[in-house]
């Protein structure tokens, strides 16, 4: 599908009705059950946004992920799209994410055009919401990682993300508590957890957009 085409099909399924938890659930971990819920039901989680972002590169459509810097927190050294939490001084969330793919991956937020996003997520651990947002850029960016922050950059095309071989499941030990966790294998690396929860939400609106077009 060229380029265009996709980002005008994806932008249209946006506007529909989301696939939410019937799409996080599949990829969820075991001890982890989704549900509808609101925000004043976490009225002291954090937020935060993330950018799922698309582009045109090697005759393929393409989009990219991180893998985060080292660190003592939950969520050292995952994989997961770039973004980060909200600033007192951002004056929305698609500007979080915009914010934060520039510090993360130096991809100009200017350059970046949104075209709207996929269900909110509520991370337990770090107890933090997460508001996926999905943007586009006509080109493939120079990608320049803040060492601080990323670790590696993670570009994937989107035929990867619609193969059903790449999902397999692993044993997570925390603390006293173990359970099973679905992933996604992206690159050599383990796509779990949030990220793999959004991933399988995009992956249920993708398959819409393609499967549109093979219906033309």
């Amino acid at each position: 599908m060229e380029f265009e085409i996709f980002i005008e099909r994806l932008h249209d399924r946006l506007q529909k009705e989301l696939p939410g938890i019937t799409a996080q659930q599949r990829m969820a971990p075991s001890i982890r059950l989704i549900k509808a819920f609101e925000e004043t039901e976490y009225g002291d989680a954090k937020k935060a946004s993330v950018l799922i972002l698309f582009y045109p590169y090697l005759h393929e459509i393409y989009t990219v992920l991180i893998k985060r810097a080292a660190y003592e927190g939950v969520h050292s050294a995952q994989i997961a799209f770039p973004g980060g939490k909200m600033e007192p001084e951002d004056i929305d969330r698609s500007y979080t994410a915009l914010r934060e793919t520039e510090e993360e991956i130096g991809v100009k937020k200017e350059t970046i055009r949104l075209l709207g996003k996929l269900s909110d997520v509520y991370i337990p651990p770090s107890n933090f919401f997460v508001f996926p947002y999905i943007g586009w850029v006509p080109f493939r960016p120079e990608f320049t990682p803040d060492k601080n922050e990323v670790e590696s950059v993670v570009e994937t095309p989107v035929s990867v993300l619609r193969d059903q071989s790449i999902k397999g499941e692993q044993e997570i030990q925390r603390d006293d508590l173990k359970f099973k966790a679905p992933y996604y294998s992206i690159n050599g690396h383990r796509v779990w957890g949030a990220t793999a929860i959004i991933l399988s939400e995009l992956e249920m609106i993708l398959d819409d957009v393609f499967k549109t077009s093979a219906d033309k």
